[in-house]
């Protein structure tokens, strides 16, 4: 079974994210597929532009023959766009995420990024009809964590090796969201997957991985032929191809939506 990870940070330290392994059947292979569009989505205007990006990273993703792609970002990203171009499934982090989150109850979001950024969740509540399930979000990044996100000595850095004073805030706001009477949080970004099981260790309420839920069901749904998509033609994937082409290393942000390579790992 071959499951593309599309727009995936591999990790610090290279590779896919080894604490996604851990239910994958064994001879699972994950590839992560870069997104060429290598923008940080601090705005609406970049979120769409990675819709785009992650939408020509589906497609060579699914001409390598991938049995189903996942989107790496609670903005889920191109995610309608795939669906209706690829006859294989296409899931998305944020809709697995929130839909695992509600199906416990009323919830909560936390996110280690600042409230700037919220415009990506609030946009996928209404999206999903969750809105009025959701009892807020609660931000643990401040605003200046995103002029300082890339690098050894980032903000994502920090994140994806769990540095103490992140886990503790994020520890701190899943307490809070507790105590306004969330039955679960969901954490606001795929970068949060590595901190996951400590944050949830640390919890009496369920902490929903959002990427963790997005593999689990890619994996119930891979080899499965959509019931709608497949519907893009040769020249409008060649068009796409160029568009990002044109754009393709202009600027390379390191983030949720840009890597700097492909990388594999098997189960």
């Amino acid at each position: 079974m071959h499951l593309a990870l599309l727009g995936t940070v591999p990790g610090i330290g290279g590779g896919v994210r080894p604490e996604l392994h851990t239910a994958l059947p064994v001879g699972t292979r994950l590839t992560a597929w870069r997104s060429h569009v290598g923008v940080f989505p601090s705005t609406p205007v970049e979120r769409d532009m990675q819709a785009i990006g992650h939408l020509e990273a589906g497609l060579r993703a699914a001409a390598a023959g991938a049995d189903a792609v996942v989107i790496d970002s609670v903005g889920d990203y191109g995610l309608d766009a795939l669906r209706a171009a690829l006859a294989l499934p296409a899931v998305g982090a944020g809709e697995s995420g929130l839909r695992a989150a509600a199906a416990v109850g009323r919830f909560a979001i936390v996110t280690v990024w600042p409230a700037s950024m919220n415009f990506v969740p609030e946009a996928l509540l209404s999206r999903y009809g969750l809105r009025e399930r959701c009892l807020g979000i609660h931000n643990v990044g401040i605003e200046n964590v995103i002029a300082r996100v890339s690098g050894p000595d980032g903000y994502l850095a920090e994140v994806d090796r769990g540095a103490p004073a992140i886990v503790t805030a994020v520890n701190t706001a899943v307490n809070a969201a507790r105590l306004e009477g969330a039955d679960a949080v969901m954490l606001g970004c795929t970068c949060m997957s590595p901190i996951a099981a400590t944050v949830a260790a640390a919890s009496c309420i369920p902490v929903i991985n959002p990427l963790a839920e997005a593999v689990s069901i890619a994996v119930s749904q891979a080899g499965a032929r959509a019931t709608v998509g497949g519907q893009i033609l040769t020249n409008r994937a060649a068009l796409l191809t160029r568009m990002v082409d044109a754009i393709k290393g202009a600027v390379q942000e390191d983030c949720p939506v840009c890597i700097i390579g492909e990388h594999t790992a098997t189960h």
